[in-house]
């Protein structure tokens, strides 16, 4: 399924990190934008889970020691990568969402932070077939284009 426990696979990753607080819970993996509707506090943005504007992909939040599985709880500070063309992440697709094989091109879906097969703008660097769980959905190996 995904490679390694970690959201940026890329090594020397040289994208943007970017911070900010949890509008929602937000589970790693997922892409996220900024809240435009809400002013900053303490100068970090509020973030949500958005494809249709996200603009980054949620990373694990390391200094409270949590893994890729554990979501940032609303008000709580959530960090994100800006992924260059290139770099490889896992990212979260939608849970009932079909098979991909290595080279499909998927990417965002809707409004939700998700990955789909439907998607463009990422291409899928492993084969796997996504489980029918309603639950967080599964983080996949892929690659921004």
């Amino acid at each position: 399924m995904a490679k390694g426990k970690s959201i940026v696979l890329t090594v020397e990753a040289k994208g943007n990190r970017v911070e900010g607080i949890a509008a929602e819970a937000i589970l790693p993996g997922t892409m996220i934008a900024i809240d435009a509707a809400v002013e900053p506090v303490g100068g970090r943005h509020s973030i949500n889970a958005d494809t249709t504007a996200g603009f980054a992909i949620a990373d694990i939040d390391h200094l409270q020691g949590k893994t890729a599985t554990q979501s940032t709880a609303i008000g709580g500070r959530v960090f994100g990568y800006c992924p260059l063309p290139g770099d490889e992440l896992n990212v979260l697709f939608i849970a009932s969402d079909g098979a991909q094989a290595i080279g499909d091109v998927v990417g965002p879906n809707g409004g939700a932070g998700l990955f789909a097969t439907a998607g463009t703008g990422w291409v899928c660097m492993e084969t796997i077939t996504v489980g029918a769980s309603p639950a967080a959905g599964t983080l996949v190996h892929c690659m921004k284009l």
